[in-house]
Parts: C-alpha cells; structure tokens; sequence
C-alpha cells in the first residue's frame, strides 16, 4: 500500500511538468539554471524546453551515494555477493568498509521501481553537475571518488542548516506559536550540566513499535543520566500510553519527554546537550555535526545505514546503538531488535568521561569548527557554491553569445 502511495505522488509531481514550464517563461529576469531533487527526473523535460543547465541535488550524503554506486557497478564482478545479508567489503572505497548488501542499495532499487530507477538514473547521467548537502572537511576522499565515477562537477554547499544564522531559525522554523514551549525547554535545559543531556529523537519519517519504544525508555531510565526525549503521536499506541506517564513519574527530576514537535537545532546548539540518539537522517546528522555532539546511531531505513557507518567507522564520532543489525527495514512492526542493555551501553560509552569518549567528542568539536568554517567567506562550501554560480554566469554569457552570433 506504501509503494501504491509513493508511485502516486511522484507521478502526480510529473504533472506539474507543463505547469512549470509555462510559470518558469513568465519570470524576468530569465532563470539561468534550474536546481531539481534528484528524485524528480522530469525536471529534466522542463531544462531541455527552455534551454537552461540542471543540477541534480541529492539529499544523502557523499559516502551513501558513492557507497551505493559502487555496489551496484560491482554486482557483476564478483565482489559483491549475491546474498543480500553476507558482510562485504565495498570495492572501490579509499578505506575498508564492511557493509550487507540490503543497507546498501541505491534509492528505488527495489521491485516495482524498475522504470522510476531508469529515469532516474538517465536524468542525473544527463544532468550538468549534481549538488551535496555537504562539506569538503567532512567527505573529502569520497567527494573526489564519487566525481570520478559521475564524470560531473560535484558542488558542495553545506551544512545548509548553518545558513540560518539567527537564534529564532532554530526555534520557530516558521511557527511563532511554538515560543512558549521552546522557552520551556530552553529553562529546563538551563538548569542541567554542560554535556549531561542525552537527546533522544528519529525524525519525522521513521516510527518504532510498541516494544522497542519501551526498551528505549526503560534504557534511558538505566542509564542514570538526564535525558529529553522525543516521541511522535503516532508512535503512541494504546500500549505506550498506559505505560508512559509511569516512566515520566520515575524520572521526573531528570527527564523530559516531548509529544510530537520539538526545536531540533536549538536543543543540539544547547551546552547542557553530550550526545543525541539519532536514526542518522542526513539533516540529523549534519546538524549533530555542525553543532559539534557526539551521537548514538540508530538507523532505520534506506541511506541512515550507510550514514551511521560514515559516523562511526570514518568519523569515529559515533557509537552504533546495535552493532552489525543486518536488516532493510526497522518498522513499527519490528520486533527483538534492541533491547534497554543496548541503549544504556551505548549511552555509557558516549558519555562515560573515558579516553575513548574523550576523544571522540573532541572529533566531534572539530568537525564542528571546520564546518562553521566551510561556510563562511572563503571556507570550502562558500567557495564551492561561489564557484558553481560562475559556472552558471559564464555558460550563460556564452549561450547569449552565440545567439546573437547566430542573429547577425
């Protein structure tokens, strides 16, 4: 049923092809270049009508696409394995990498996506440079290899979330009704100790079942250590909801469990917060990085598999909440797949003050440093972006140049 509804929207985002192709000839100034999500390939109908550059613009991040690239290129050569759950290393990477082959497929390769994929792929084969949510400190090695691979320019602009530079971007996004309640979290994280919080949140896509929303509780219970914890409303069945005020009198002093909404980038940017356990979203995790806090990885679906093991084999900034969990899929009809020991490991290794989590949080500050730096004048991003908007300006003074060629 899932498929169905996927399969009708993106068809129903094809339809907007002549749409905006008519809006697009109504604006002046002309537009130059049109910027598409990689996962909208009729843009490139809209392109070729009116004659302008395309660049594809991938939300994952660089270690996922070239991670997913290499093991579909691979497939035939004997060095990646039939068998989707057999650990492999993936070929063509400047280091070791040991992944099962279900984490690591591209986007829509899967049955029944057949057609989409191929569209897919012929219109990033046929784009002129494609954009990454990234920044040249973080995936440099694989920025290099994945350009080689592509045959195209590469522009790396992020972290994007650093672009909002004022305090309220990170509270209202928005909402300006949602004051009150940043207030309130912003209050109670005051009154805790640099780094003690642990911040617990998966996005807005992924939902977890009954038991490993209670395994995940009674682990921050556990763990001794002040927590906020976020959990969607649709993740509060019947059973959760008996269970969970229980858990908010027991921890009481040192927990706060938030219903729904809350200001991601305001309770990251807070001093009181040592580490977040995060479903290792690209945009979670690129906030995580910039604002410079250890995480505990918890992937659930598609690219957040690849993301943790950039976390915590590369980056090494990162302790995986399961090690090694081979599945496609973490559902609200998962069952078994951690436990509350699990979660009050993890959270002791991050936070224990050890060597180890000492010097993994200082990874983490860094990266934190370098990334504010990629965006500021003369940092890798700025200068990426400055670059590619160059590259726009003269490929179209030249075409401007030609037609008034082809005019006298």
């Amino acid at each position: 049923m899932e498929t169905e509804k996927i399969d009708k929207f993106f068809l129903a985002t094809s339809m907007l092809t002549e749409p905006l192709v008519a809006y697009l000839r109504q604006q002046w100034p002309k537009p130059t270049c049109l910027v598409s999500d990689s996962s909208n390939p009729w843009t490139r109908d809209v392109a070729r009508e009116l004659g302008l550059l395309r660049f594809i613009f991938h939300g994952p991040s660089c270690f996922f696409l070239l991670c997913s690239h290499n093991v579909h290129e691979y497939a035939s050569s004997g060095d990646v394995p039939g068998d989707f759950f057999q650990p492999f290393f993936v070929p063509g990477l400047p280091q070791k990498i040991e992944v099962v082959r279900v984490q690591a497929l591209r986007f829509f390769d899967y049955p029944g996506w057949e057609k989409f994929l191929e569209q897919k792929t012929e219109a990033e084969a046929t784009a002129d440079g494609h954009i990454i949510n990234t920044f040249r400190e973080l995936e440099s090695p694989f920025l290099d290899h994945y350009q080689r691979a592509l045959g195209k320019t590469i522009w790396h602009i992020g972290p994007v979330s650093l672009s909002n530079k004022k305090p309220e971007d990170a509270i209202f996004r928005g909402d300006k009704t949602i004051a009150e309640e940043a207030r309130r979290i912003s209050n109670w994280l005051d009154a805790k100790d640099t780094a003690s919080v642990i911040y617990v949140s998966f996005g807005t896509i992924v939902s977890n079942s009954p038991s490993h929303t209670l395994e995940i509780g009674t682990g921050l219970e556990a763990s001794n250590r002040p927590f906020i914890w976020v959990i969607k409303q649709w993740d509060i069945l019947p059973e959760v909801e008996k269970w969970l005020p229980e858990l908010e009198e027991r921890t009481r002093s040192r927990g706060l469990i938030l219903k729904g909404w809350a200001p991601q980038v305001m309770i990251l940017s807070h001093p009181s917060v040592g580490a977040f356990l995060t479903h290792c979203g690209w945009n979670s995790t690129q906030e995580a990085v910039s604002l410079g806090i250890p995480m505990i990885t918890w992937p659930h679906l598609a690219d957040q598999f690849l993301n943790e093991n950039l976390v915590v084999k590369v980056l090494q900034t990162g302790v995986a909440l399961k090690p090694q969990m081979k599945t496609l899929y973490v559902s609200r009809e998962s069952e078994g797949l951690i436990a509350r020991e699990d979660v009050e490991r993890a959270i002791e290794a991050v936070m224990d003050g050890g060597e180890e989590a000492q010097a993994r949080r200082q990874r983490a500050k860094q990266l934190a440093i370098e990334a504010k730096k990629a965006m500021e004048p003369g940092g890798s991003s700025y200068e990426s972006l400055t670059l590619m908007i160059q590259h726009v300006l003269d490929a179209t003074s030249v075409k401007l140049h030609d037609t008034e060629t082809t005019v006298r």
